[in-house]
């Protein structure tokens, strides 16, 4: 009986220990957050204010994400865009498509 106790806890014990190491597969934040954080990645000097993000599915599997923002370091009549939206695809939680649709041409 005393065999069987140590057993159990010990397997107890590492399913926990690998739900735990899981958990840090999965991105955090939803679509909107990850296409949020891309844009970002694209312009990595850049600060870049977000004023609007939402995700929408377009069906069981597919999540269309769209976000937009500000860069607050440029001066007012620098020649760049000042304004950047950015449209993810999503398919089963991986990017699938990425499409400027203001900012950079």
């Amino acid at each position: 009986m005393f065999r069987f106790c140590r057993a159990w806890r010990a397997i107890a014990a590492g399913s926990l220990q690998l739900a735990l190491a899981g958990c840090h597969l999965v991105p955090a934040g939803g679509m909107a957050d990850r296409c949020a954080q891309l844009m970002r990645l694209a312009y990595p000097g850049a600060d870049i204010d977000i004023k609007q993000r939402q995700a929408a599915a377009t069906s069981l599997t597919r999540i269309v994400a769209h976000v937009a923002g500000e860069r607050t370091n440029l001066p007012p009549g620098a020649a760049v865009a000042h304004h950047l939206a950015l449209e993810c695809t999503f398919d089963n939680n991986i990017l699938t498509g990425l499409r400027w649709t203001a900012g950079p041409n």
